[in-house]
């Protein structure tokens, strides 16, 4: 089990982190009824169709909720506390954060409020504080922000942003659509136990970030107006102030101001006062001494991928350098650099590498003088090919060079399709994060949920079972091999049901002719049959895979297929090449336009 905040992993029983997780489940959320998902999908679906992406954008995955560690906390081998993440969410919340961003960012333009996005927006604004030496920080952070925000509160907020930039009926019903959320565990569906029925906002939510930000810039506009326009800062949770000039008593007034306004809005608050140094976010500012340098929090030392690790070269080799800028871009100065670097430079030699990071003192000097260059914007395609090492051909730079030998004919397809428009990028395959994470899902699931190797018959005559006893495996890629005087022939194909249901198709196609065109196998098996050419047919289980769901968003079934398409004898094989770019109709299913309701 990961931990929250660190690197750290945790081996727990089955049994006991089953009984955990329902502990967390029922402390906030009770059984929903039945008919609460289809509920959820139909109103999905009549919004998708509003914006025209019913035909792209996916029912809700029933993805089950997991634990993470919290061992930051105090106690925490004696108490145990965990975060439950429910990662189910609604495919409208992409749409939602689209809206939701357009929102804020006009917000932001219009009232020159403090929302910070990175460390960088921080650091800009500690610098332009003037005698810090008689300036002292207020800090506090909004507790467990996500789930605390409620329904009262996001219609506030975007009451209050009504009043500065235009926002559509719709825009707002998708927003709180987007909000209504359940949570799945095994074979139950569970909902909130407080009074806001359906409405949370996940951890793992598409929007999440956006709706923070939106309560963020509300909460905001409540406190400058006590505090100040530029005196105080707000990046999702962690709230940063400054002051000049106040006693005791002035700044524990303006603490308990600052618990009043969070109160108000529902919101609670851990909140520090008149202090001249504070740890935000990865960087540390001291008022005292005006300096700013990286922080770490204890016990989570950095760990970087090793030096000859299967990961694609450019990213091995950048590793260094951004480093280097990260810690450089941290430090106000070359004494700061130098007091944080050994920490990474250890942590550099541990993972492989020779190079140390080092102070680069051109960045600072750029930084001061930058200005933004206006870049004309280029639609720019990019595969993504993953890299193994194992692998000779270098498809990032193979691809490029292709498309400039060979330019697609016409102007429309060459002006889409060319060498300055398409940019491969290597991905990287499978990390142990989600080797984890896959193996955790099979031990859930236990050993009664493992596929069964001999599924069954129900032919009528078990010796002409095409499958010698086992016509109803599903998931499977099978292979027909088609004897006649002509030689061998074999046809590669899948099926996501029983093989019983697609043979009676294949059988079906090779008995009547308007069926001939179905497959390449009943192509040529009419062939046969016109030429009076007799031929028997051999079918067999070449592999079996999982095929498409909305959960891992990965059809491992059209994949092997396609493998075996690739490795086929092209001397025998039936398969056309072009198969291979075929796209995968198991999702099709998934899709709102498809989504109807259950019948109870």
């Amino acid at each position: 089990v990961p931990a929250d905040k660190t690197r750290n992993l945790y081996a727990v029983d089955r049994d006991r982190y089953n009984k955990i997780l329902n502990e967390n489940i029922t402390k906030h959320y009770k059984l929903a009824p039945e008919r609460t998902y289809d509920q959820i999908n139909a109103d999905a679906k009549r919004i998708a169709e509003r914006h025209g992406i019913a035909d792209r954008a996916e029912c809700m995955a029933k993805t089950e909720a997991f634990l993470s560690m919290k061992d930051h906390k105090e106690n925490f081998q004696d108490k145990l506390p965990c975060r439950l993440i429910n990662p189910a969410k609604s495919e409208i919340g992409k749409l939602s954060k689209s809206l939701l961003a357009n929102i804020t960012r006009h917000l932001k333009a219009k009232l020159s409020l403090n929302q910070w996005h990175s460390t960088a927006e921080v650091l800009q604004w500690f610098t332009s504080i003037g005698q810090k030496e008689k300036c002292t920080f207020t800090v506090f952070d909004i507790c467990e922000f996500y789930p605390s925000i409620s329904e009262e509160l996001l219609q506030e907020s975007l009451e209050f942003a009504a009043r500065h930039v235009e926002i559509p009926t719709q825009h707002v019903e998708t927003i709180m659509h987007s909000r209504q959320s359940l949570l799945f565990d095994q074979s139950r569906t569970w909902m909130k136990k407080d009074g806001n029925g359906l409405f949370d906002v996940t951890m793992g939510c598409y929007d999440g970030a956006e709706v923070c930000e939106l309560v963020g810039i509300f909460a905001l506009s409540q406190l400058t107006k006590h505090l100040g326009m530029s005196s105080v800062g707000l990046y999702r949770d962690d709230g940063l102030a400054v002051s000049r000039n106040s006693s005791g008593s002035e700044a524990d007034r303006s603490r308990k101001e600052i618990i009043r306004i969070f109160n108000n809005m529902g919101l609670k608050i851990t909140i520090q006062a008149n202090v001249r140094t504070v740890n935000y976010l990865d960087v540390t500012l001291d008022l005292q001494t005006g300096k700013h340098y990286p922080y770490r929090k204890p016990n989570n030392d950095p760990v970087y991928i090793h030096s000859k690790s299967n990961h694609p070269p450019n990213i091995i080799r950048d590793i260094p350098a951004s480093i280097s800028r990260r810690i450089t871009d941290l430090s106000c100065d070359e004494e700061s650099f130098h007091t944080a670097a050994p920490i990474y430079n250890r942590a550099l030699k541990a993972s492989g590498y020779k190079e140390e990071i080092s102070h680069l003192h051109e960045r600072k000097e750029q930084q001061a003088t930058k200005r933004r260059r206006k870049n004309r914007k280029r639609q720019i395609i990019w595969p993504n090919p993953p890299h193994n090492d194992n692998v000779r051909t270098d498809a990032a730079r193979t691809l490029p060079r292709t498309l400039a030998r060979n330019p697609p004919k016409g102007p429309k397809p060459h002006k889409t399709l060319n060498a300055s428009t398409v940019k491969a990028s290597h991905s990287c395959t499978q990390n142990i994060a989600s080797i984890i994470k896959s193996h955790n899902q099979r031990i859930l699931r236990g050993a009664t949920q493992q596929q069964d190797k001999h599924p069954g018959c129900n032919c009528r005559v078990r010796d002409s079972c095409p499958l010698s006893g086992n016509c109803l495996e599903a998931s499977i890629v099978y292979k027909a091999t088609v004897a006649s005087a002509r030689g061998e022939k074999e046809y590669i194909g899948l099926t996501e049901h029983s093989f019983k249901e697609r043979f009676n198709s294949h059988q079906s196609s090779f008995r009547h002719e308007k069926y001939r065109h179905n497959t390449e196998l009943s192509k040529y098996v009419w062939a046969l049959k016109d030429d009076a050419v007799p031929f028997t047919i051999g079918w067999r289980v070449h592999q079996r895979a999982q095929a498409y769901n909305n959960k891992s968003r990965k059809c491992y079934l059209c994949r092997a297929e396609k493998m075996a398409i690739l490795h086929a004898d092209k001397h025998k094989a039936l398969n056309k090449r072009s198969e291979l770019v075929s796209k995968c109709r198991h999702e099709n299913k998934f899709y709102l336009k498809n989504f109807f309701p259950s019948v109870p």
